[in-house]
C-alpha cells in the first residue's frame, strides 16, 4: 500500500476546484454634529468607515469564522495549520512547517472542498487538492469554513458546486485604507532555523481608491528531532529533507466609485522550493525528493448595485502554475524522475441579483472555466477541460422563516491529444436550507440544509500514465443537516454566547478509489467506493471583560463522527472506518487580554484513527494532543506601534504522526517582532 501511496501520492498534493464567496460590506456613515449657542459653532462633519462584523452563528446553513485576532493567537503558519481548529475539519499534515496539507470537511474529502480567495476560486485541475501551506495567515483578515452553499446577495455560479467551501479574505480592500497610508513589517523567527520576514504597505491612489503590496519569505531546515519506534526498539533522530524557501506576495488596487461600483484587482505570486520528507518505515527515513512550484494568479472583480433592488458582479482570473517534481532515486532507465507540469485556466463569471419583493430576492449566474495540463512526460495525453455552471437561486426572510434553494446545471467537456477523453457530462444538483425561530426575539434557531454535489474525476483520476482511466463516473454526494443555533448579547460580564450544535449525514456514491492491476507499481481507478458519513459538530464562543481594561474569550470546536465504507456486504471492510478519520476531534482557544498585555492557550486533538489496509490493531493510529500557549505585548507611541509575541508549541513535546510514518514535530517555540500604524 505504502508504493502505491509514494507512487501515485506525488500527484495528490496539488489543488481543488472551488468557488467564490461575498467580500465583507463596509458601510460607512456620517455623523454630524451641531452645538447651538449664542455663537452657533457648527462642528466640521466627521465621515467614520468601520467594517461590519457578521455573526456566522445566525447563517442558515452552518458556518464558522476566525477573524484576524483569533488567528493571531493560533501556532499558524498557513492556513492549512489554522483551518484545523474548525469543528468538522480534518487537515492531512505530512509534517513540519513545508508539509503538504490539504483540507477534508466532514469526511467527504479535499476534492469536495472548494477554496475561494477574496471571492475567486483557487483551482487545481490535475489533482482537486489545494495545498493550503501555500497561503499565509499574515495579511489574512479571516477565514471560513461554509457548509453547503455560501450565503449573499451576488454568488457566481462556482460557489454552489462543492460540498463546502474554505474561503479566505485578506484585509487589502478594506475602504480604511484608501483614506491614509498604512504600513506593516516584522520578522518570525523559531525553532529548526525558521526565519519569516513579513512586510506590507496600504496608500491612497486617487479619490476613493487605494493600493496595497505585501510579501512574505519562509526559511526553515525544519530538522526537527523526533523518535522511531519499531516494537521494542526505538530510536531518536532529526528530520531531514525537509527544508524550505519560499515566497508570497500580491499588489492589489481597489477603487469605490461615485455610483456605488466597486473594482478590485489583485495579482498573486507564490515561489518555493522544498524537501519532501519520506515515510520512515523500518529505520530508513532517507528521502531525496523535492518539490518546487512558481504559481501567479491575476483576479478582478467589479460589483454594481444598478439600483437598490438589482445587483451585478462580474469576475475574471487567469492563473498559471508551474511544479517540478524530482526523485533521483525512483528505479527507471532515466536515472530517476524530472517531471515538470504546467496548469493554465482562464475563468469567468456574470451574476445578476434582484430583489423582487422586500421578503423575496433571486440570482442568476453563469460560470465558465477553460484548463489545461501541460507535461513533459512520455506520451502524456495533455489533456484540456471546459467547464459551464449555470445556477438560479431565490431566498425567502420574513419574521422568524428563512428559506433559500438553488439549482446548479454543471457541464464539463474533456479533450486530449491522445486516445479517448472522458465523455462529456452534464448534471443538474439542487440545494435547499431553511432556518426559523419561534419568535423573532427568540436567541434559538433551528436550522436544516439538503444538497446534492456532483465531482468530476481529476485529470489524475483519469489520464495519469498506469492509473488514468477515462471511464470513470462522477461522484456524486448527498448531504442532510439538522442543528440548533444559540445567539444571546449581554451587557455585563458576558458580552455574547454563540452555541452550534448541528449532526448531519452524507453519502457518497461512486466514490474513486485507487486499486492494484498488474503489480504493486501499477494501479488503475475505479467507481467502487460507497460511503456513509454521520456526525455531529459542535462549537460555541463566549467572550466577556472583567474591567474596563481586560477582556477574555474562549472558543471551543468538537466533532464526533463515523465514516464507514459500505460498498460491499460481502467484504471484510463493510462497515469499517475510512482511513484517517477519527471519531473524535476537536479544538480549544483561551484568551485573556489586559491593557497592552495578551496571553493564551491552544488545544488541538484527535482521537484514534486507522490507515488503509482494514481496520485492525496494526493500522490503528493512536490519538494526539498538542498544547499551544503564548505572550504578547503592545507598545503604542504618537507614530506607530509595536507588537512582541512569544510563543510555546507542543509544550508536552508529544510525538504524534497525523499522516503514518510522516513524524510531526515535538516542542518549539517561536518569537515574532511587529511593527505598524494599522
Amino acid at each position: 500500500m505504502f508504493l502505491r501511496q509514494k507512487l501515485y501520492g506525488k500527484k495528490r498534493f496539488r489543488s481543488r476546484s472551488v468557488f467564490p464567496v461575498m467580500l465583507l460590506f463596509f458601510f460607512p456613515c456620517s455623523i454630524l454634529a451641531q452645538a447651538t449657542d449664542s455663537n452657533k459653532i457648527v462642528l466640521k462633519k466627521i465621515t467614520v468607515t468601520v467594517q461590519k462584523k457578521a455573526n456566522s452563528f445566525k447563517n442558515t446553513i452552518p458556518a464558522q469564522t476566525l477573524n484576524n485576532q483569533q488567528l493571531l493567537q493560533l501556532n499558524a503558519y498557513s492556513i492549512g495549520d489554522a483551518a484545523g481548529y474548525f469543528s468538522g475539519v480534518l487537515i492531512k499534515d505530512y509534517g513540519g512547517i513545508g508539509g503538504l496539507k490539504t483540507i477534508s470537511v466532514r469526511s467527504l474529502g479535499a476534492t469536495n472542498t472548494g477554496i475561494i480567495y477574496d471571492g475567486i476560486p483557487v483551482s487545481d485541475i490535475q489533482s482537486g487538492q489545494i495545498d493550503l501551506g501555500r497561503f499565509s495567515t499574515t495579511f489574512v483578515q479571516s477565514i471560513s469554513i461554509k457548509q453547503a452553499n455560501p450565503t449573499g446577495w451576488l454568488l457566481p455560479a462556482r460557489s454552489f458546486a462543492s460540498s463546502s467551501v474554505l474561503a479566505i479574505t485578506t484585509h487589502t480592500f478594506n475602504p480604511i485604507n484608501f483614506s491614509s497610508r498604512r504600513w506593516q513589517a516584522g520578522i518570525k523567527a523559531g525553532s529548526f532555523a525558521l526565519w519569516q520576514p513579513f512586510a506590507g504597505i496600504y496608500f491612497p491612489a486617487g479619490k476613493n481608491s487605494g493600493i496595497s503590496v505585501n510579501a512574505e519569505s519562509v526559511f526553515s531546515k525544519g530538522n526537527y528531532p523526533f523518535y522511531i519506534e519499531n516494537g521494542s526498539l526505538s530510536s531518536k533522530t532529526k528530520r531531514t529533507n525537509s527544508e524550505i524557501q519560499s515566497l508570497q506576495g500580491e499588489i492589489n488596487y481597489a477603487k469605490q466609485f461615485r455610483d456605488s461600483a466597486a473594482l478590485q484587482i489583485k495579482l498573486w505570486g507564490y515561489a518555493s522550493k522544498r524537501g519532501l520528507p519520506g515515510a520512515v518505515i523500518f529505520f530508513n527515513e532517507r528521502s531525496v525528493q523535492k518539490l518546487r512550484n512558481e504559481d501567479i494568479f491575476i483576479q478582478g472583480s467589479y460589483r454594481k448595485e444598478v439600483t437598490k433592488t438589482f445587483g451585478l458582479l462580474l469576475s475574471a482570473k487567469y492563473s498559471h502554475t508551474f511544479t517540478r517534481y524530482t526523485d533521483p532515486d525512483f528505479l527507471n532507465n532515466a536515472g530517476g524522475l524530472d517531471n515538470r507540469y504546467k496548469q493554465k485556466e482562464i475563468y469567468g463569471s456574470a451574476v445578476v441579483s434582484k430583489k423582487i419583493t422586500p421578503y423575496l430576492s433571486a440570482s442568476l449566474a453563469s460560470d465558465a472555466s477553460s484548463s489545461k495540463l501541460i507535461a513533459n512526460l512520455p506520451d502524456f495525453a495533455t489533456p484540456s477541460r471546459l467547464s459551464l455552471w449555470n445556477s438560479l437561486s431565490a431566498e425567502y426572510s420574513a419574521g422568524p422563516w428563512q428559506l433559500s434553494g438553488s439549482v446548479l446545471h454543471t457541464h464539463i467537456a474533456d479533450k486530449k491529444m491522445s486516445a479517448i477523453a472522458a465523455t462529456n457530462k452534464n448534471k443538474l444538483t439542487p440545494t435547499i436550507a431553511v432556518s426559523f425561530k419561534t419568535d423573532t426575539a427568540s436567541p434559538y434557531m433551528f436550522r436544516f440544509f439538503y444538497k446534492d454535489v456532483f465531482r468530476m474525476p481529476t485529470f489524475n483520476d483519469l489520464y495519469y500514465n498506469f492509473m488514468g482511466n477515462n471511464n470513470l463516473r462522477p461522484e456524486y454526494s448527498r448531504q442532510y443537516n439538522l442543528g440548533i443555533v444559540y445567539s444571546k448579547n449581554f451587557t455585563q460580564n458576558f458580552r455574547q454566547v454563540n452555541l452550534g450544535v448541528d449532526a448531519y449525514f452524507n453519502t457518497v456514491k461512486d466514490k474513486i478509489i485507487a486499486v492494484p492491476n498488474k503489480n504493486l507499481f501499477v494501479w488503475t481507478m475505479l467507481n467502487v467506493g460507497k460511503v456513509h458519513v454521520k456526525g455531529i459538530d459542535v462549537t460555541t464562543e463566549a467572550s466577556g471583560k472583567f474591567t474596563q481594561v481586560s477582556a477574555w474569550f474562549i472558543r471551543i470546536a468538537y466533532t464526533y463522527q463515523q465514516a464507514i465504507d459500505v460498498t460491499d456486504p460481502s467484504s471484510g471492510y463493510y462497515k469499517e472506518r475510512i482511513a484517517y478519520t477519527p471519531d473524535n476531534s476537536g479544538s480549544a482557544m483561551v484568551n485573556f487580554t489586559y491593557s497592552n498585555w495578551s496571553g493564551g492557550y491552544n488545544i488541538l486533538f484527535s482521537g484514534e484513527r486507522y490507515t488503509p489496509g482494514g481496520n485492525d490493531p496494526f493500522n490503528q493510529l493512536p490519538g494526539w494532543v498538542t498544547q499551544d500557549f503564548f505572550i504578547s505585548r503592545r507598545f503604542t507611541n504618537k507614530y506607530f506601534v509595536t507588537a512582541i509575541k512569544a510563543e510555546l508549541n507542543n509544550a508536552a513535546n508529544k510525538y504524534f504522526d497525523v499522516v503514518r510514518y510522516f513524524p510531526m514535530p515535538g516542542r518549539s517555540f517561536k518569537i515574532g517582532l511587529t511593527i505598524h500604524n494599522l
